[in-house]
C-alpha cells in the first residue's frame, strides 16, 4: 500500500507493539502471549500490504479549520485516485475533485508538485537507505522493522494491558489498553516526542490479528519546531479497519484532530478525515494464515 497513506496503521502497529511490554496476564483476561501477539499482527499487516501491491483506491481528504465558537469556520476537501505501490516503492494518485467539482489542470500541477516535495522530503529522512536494507537482511522475522524503526526500540515505549475481549460484527477481539512507559529511552525526533506521549486503547481482530481500531490521545503537549513552531496541546487519533474477507483488511477512516498555539501564539484547532474506498485489486495471490495452527481465536 502506498507509504503517503500508512500513517495510520504504522501508528496502530506503534501502539500493538507495546503489548509486548506486558507482562503478567491478570485473573479473567484473555491469556494471550503479547509478544506473540505483535509478531502475528505485523506479520498480518505485511502480508495485506503486499497483497495490495500495484491497487487503486479512492482516499479524500477533509480538513477542518475549527472558530473558537466550535463551528467549523473553513472546510477543505479534496479526492484523490490512488495507486499502491508495490514493496519499498511509492505509489502515485491524482487530484480528481476540490470541494465537489472537477479539479483543474492547474490544481491537478500543483498537487502533483507538492506530492513531489513530499516525496522528495522522504527520501532526505530516509537516508540511511542501505543501512536499512542491510538490517533488513539481519533478524527480520525476530525483530522486524515498523516504519523507520525495529520494533524492538518501539516495545520499550508503552504499557500495555490486556483488558478483555469483544466481538465486534461477529469477530472476537482483543482489547488493550496503553499508555507511555516512564522508562521509555529519550525521544530523538518529533515522532518519537509523539510516541512517548500517546495513550488510549486498542482492538486486536483475533482471527486476522489486523488493527480492527485504535483511539488515541496525547497525554502532554507536543511542540513542534521547523517551518511554522507549533505546540500541540492536545490531540486525538482515530482509526478504523475493516475486514473485505480472505483475511484481507482496509483502512477505512484516519481522523486527527489538533489543538494548541503556534510560535506567533495563533489558535490552532484543526482536524483532517482520510476517507478509503473503491478498491480495486489487479494481482489475485495465494493467501496465507496468519493464526497458530490448531487455533483460530488466540495466541498461544
Amino acid at each position: 500500500m502506498d507509504k503517503r497513506f500508512a500513517t495510520g496503521a504504522a501508528v496502530c502497529l506503534a501502539l500493538a507493539a507495546g503489548a509486548a511490554g506486558a507482562d503478567a496476564v491478570p485473573p479473567g483476561l484473555p491469556d494471550v502471549d503479547a509478544r506473540e501477539l505483535v509478531k502475528r499482527v505485523v506479520k498480518s499487516q505485511r502480508r495485506v500490504e503486499a497483497a495490495f501491491a500495484g491497487s487503486t483506491f479512492d482516499q479524500r481528504e477533509v480538513r477542518i479549520t475549527w472558530g473558537a465558537g466550535g463551528r467549523a469556520k473553513e472546510v477543505a476537501s479534496r479526492l484523490f485516485y490512488v495507486l499502491s505501490g508495490d514493496g519499498d516503492a511509492e505509489g502515485s494518485r491524482e487530484l480528481v475533485e476540490l470541494d465537489g467539482r472537477s479539479a483543474t489542470e492547474d490544481e491537478k500541477r500543483r498537487a502533483a508538485e507538492e506530492d513531489e516535495r513530499g516525496r522528495k522530503r522522504r527520501l532526505v529522512e530516509n537516508a540511511a537507505g542501505e543501512a536499512r536494507r542491510a538490517d533488513k537482511v539481519s533478524g527480520d522475522e525476530d525483530d522486524p522493522l515498523v516504519g523507520r524503526r525495529r520494533l524492538s526500540e518501539l516495545i520499550g515505549r508503552f504499557v500495555i494491558r490486556v483488558v478483555g475481549e469483544e466481538t465486534v460484527e461477529g469477530r472476537p477481539a482483543y482489547v488493550l489498553d496503553f499508555s507511555p512507559d516512564p522508562g521509555a529511552a529519550p525521544a530523538k525526533s518529533v515522532g518519537d516526542r509523539a510516541l512517548n506521549a500517546l495513550a488510549g486503547r486498542a482492538l486486536i481482530d483475533a482471527v486476522d490479528f489486523q488493527v480492527r481500531s485504535v483511539v488515541a490521545h496525547l497525554t502532554k503537549p507536543v511542540k513542534v519546531a521547523g517551518g511554522i513552531a507549533v505546540n500541540v496541546k492536545e490531540a486525538e487519533i482515530v482509526y478504523t479497519g475493516q475486514p473485505l474477507g480472505g483475511n484481507l483488511w482496509f483502512p477505512c477512516v484516519v481522523e486527527l484532530r489538533l489543538t494548541g498555539k503556534t510560535a506567533l501564539f495563533f489558535r490552532l484547532d484543526t482536524s483532517f478525515r482520510f476517507e478509503f474506498a473503491n478498491l480495486r485489486r489487479f494481482r489475485v495471490d495465494t493467501e496465507s494464515d496468519v493464526r497458530p495452527a490448531g487455533n483460530q481465536g488466540s495466541v498461544q
